[in-house]
């Protein structure tokens, strides 16, 4: 088993690994959902140009399909669905975003303001 995937255990504790490779049936078991409303979900973010973190892909027709997804994705979706698992590892961003002893966030800007005024 690889050891990239993110693990909510038994009594509630979510382990999430540096970097995080996650097949869309591993997402959907992990959050306690169904593979296709994991997969409409990823649908949604790709037509929507959101930038969405994966790695390897399948060719299919004109079009490439992500095989692994990263820890972006798995937090999209979890905000997208509404169970026990989803809301345990929503509430498991939310603690490590508001932390009070967590590094600040920096975010560069640059990039986004020269695409939308050019």
């Amino acid at each position: 088993m690889r050891r990239n995937i993110i693990e909510i255990s038994d009594s509630g504790a979510v382990s999430v690994p540096t970097n995080v490779q996650m097949k869309d049936f591993e997402i959907a078991n992990l959050l306690g959902v169904m593979v296709p409303t994991v997969k409409g979900v990823i649908k949604r973010l790709l037509k929507s140009r959101v930038g969405v973190d994966c790695s390897g892909g399948i060719v299919s027709g004109n079009s490439i399909i992500p095989e692994y997804f990263g820890l972006e994705v798995v937090i999209a979706v979890a905000f997208q669905v509404d169970n026990y698992q989803a809301n345990l590892f929503r509430k498991y961003v939310m603690r490590k975003l508001t932390q009070t002893n967590a590094l600040p966030i920096y975010i560069r800007l640059n990039d986004v303001r020269d695409s939308i005024y050019n």
